[in-house]
């Protein structure tokens, strides 16, 4: 049964999909950090934050929306429907693709007289290419979303990792002969154009009767635009929140300092979005099934319950295995300027799995105001709690410990708003005992007591289990459906 579940396969592709690049990449970083320099390194990871925060704030939240409404659409039966998100869809991300490449255009003529402001000449010349990255990407996020919309998961990690695995190896090849940034960039663009005409060519092939429409209106995109204005404003708060840190740190603190933080950090947002792949599966299969009038309450605590324990565990197997493993990967000197970080974001972790299933399920059902504004009011607590914390102690770590604070304040608000609108049962449970697995397991990573950090593993335990899986709702077939 388990071989054959959808739902199974679809975690597993999306856990490959999301794991095995940053892996990789972070087994190389030592590598990286060695043959760059800590600066370089650090302005290299900061230019792949220009790339990722340009891609999420222009691509207006259509990801989400057009995995959402091609798995509508399928829902219906309806091909005719289908074909005009598409056509939609494409045009929309066409439309931005020429932007960013206008864009790109005249940064280029900028380099002429640029370099005496805020850059080098060197630095703009990377900026432009890291751009013409970005403009590639619009096609990738179309394919890659129909591919979704599709619940063709496999397809979907396949071409992203061979495209992401591929670069990587090209970057170790040019890092080690010693080539710059701009060289780096150039290659990833090169080889990121063969993998999205791959991408199209097989989308297109498998669409039927599709035909492009070049002029004609299309109504279908007013549906998409609301979806992704939505979804938009989601991502915007969290890029805010998520990537706001590392440019303070680099400002005030200089880009060695990043180099750090970034590792630490890029563990824990590469974790949190393993987990949320493990279950990302729900956002098409609520969108079907709402079409059928189905009650969806089953899906949202037997998913939550899963995505939790399954993310706690392995944060606390990672707490547990990080010393022999960090040391033997970054070398001791590296471990200890790294280290403080990244239990400090595990801890911040254990409570932000929280949100995971809320926002996949809210988006699924189109509840795209509530959960909007469930994210702006815990995401903007974390960018005021950062700021608060490090204008008293100005270092890198006060930045998480603003995090932590404020996810420990407003999740439970977060749940027992969810609560009411959706489950309508225990609001002291939803709440406040939702949340004791995660503090036991920050409890764990902070505490330095064997003793203590056993009770607090047992207490986990015992309170998941009462909470999560004696749940009435609970239903452990749907996992493997």
């Amino acid at each position: 049964m388990i071989r054959r579940s959808t739902n199974v396969r679809n975690s597993s592709w999306n856990l490959a999909n999301i794991l095995i690049y940053p892996t990789a990449f972070l087994a190389v970083t030592p590598f990286f950090i060695n043959r760059l320099g800590e600066d370089v390194f650090g302005e290299w990871m900061l230019i792949n934050s220009y790339v990722f925060i340009a891609v999420h704030l222009i691509g207006f939240g259509l990801p989400h929306s057009i995995t959402a409404h091609v798995a509508e659409a399928l829902g219906k039966g309806s091909n005719d429907k289908l074909n005009a998100y598409i056509n939609a869809s494409s045009r929309l991300l066409g439309r931005m693709t020429l932007l960013v490449l206008l864009f790109a255009g005249l940064m280029f003529v900028f380099t002429n007289w640029g370099p005496t402001i805020l850059f080098e000449a060197y630095t703009w010349k990377t900026l432009v290419v890291a751009t013409l990255f970005i403009a590639v990407k619009f096609p990738e996020v179309l394919y890659q979303s129909i591919f979704k919309g599709y619940e063709h998961y496999n397809k979907s990690a396949i071409f992203n990792m061979s495209n992401r695995l591929a670069a990587l190896g090209i970057q170790i090849v040019l890092v080690y002969k010693g080539y710059s940034l701009l060289e780096i960039f150039t290659a990833n663009l090169i080889i990121n154009l063969v993998m999205v005409f791959l991408q199209g060519s097989m989308v297109y092939r498998g669409l039927e009767n599709y035909k492009a429409v070049l002029f004609k209106g299309l109504p279908e995109r007013k549906e998409l635009y609301h979806f992704g204005f939505w979804t938009w404003l989601q991502t915007i708060i969290a890029i805010a929140s998520y990537q706001m840190d590392r440019f303070l740190i680099a400002w005030f603190l200089g880009t060695a300092t990043v180099t750090y933080y970034v590792i630490a950090a890029t563990i824990a947002n590469h974790l949190h979005m393993a987990f949320e792949a493990v279950v990302s599966w729900l956002l098409p299969k609520i969108s079907r099934l709402k079409e059928s009038m189905t009650d969806t309450r089953t899906y949202f605590i037997s998913i939550r319950s899963f995505s939790v324990g399954f993310s706690l565990l392995v944060l606390l197997a990672l707490y547990l295995v990080s010393e022999p493993l960090f040391i033997l990967w970054l070398g001791p000197e590296k471990y200890e300027k790294m280290i403080i970080f990244f239990r400090l974001f595990m801890a911040f972790e254990a409570l932000l799995i929280l949100s995971i299933v809320p926002k996949l399920y809210l988006n699924g059902i189109k509840s795209l105001s509530l959960i909007t504004g469930l994210e702006f009011m815990y995401k903007t607590a974390i960018i005021v709690a950062m700021l608060v914390f490090f204008s008293i102690n100005r270092t890198a770590e006060a930045l998480i410990w603003g995090q932590i604070v404020a996810l420990l304040i407003f999740m439970p608000v977060e749940y027992l708003i969810v609560n009411r609108r959706i489950l309508h049962e225990n609001p002291l449970k939803e709440a406040i005992l939702t949340m004791i697995p995660s503090l036991c397991i920050i409890g764990v990573i902070i505490s330095n007591s064997l003793v203590w950090e056993m009770t607090f593993v047992l207490v986990a335990l015992l309170s998941y289990w009462l909470i999560y899986l004696r749940d009435k709702y609970f239903d452990y077939k749907i996992l493997i459906e």
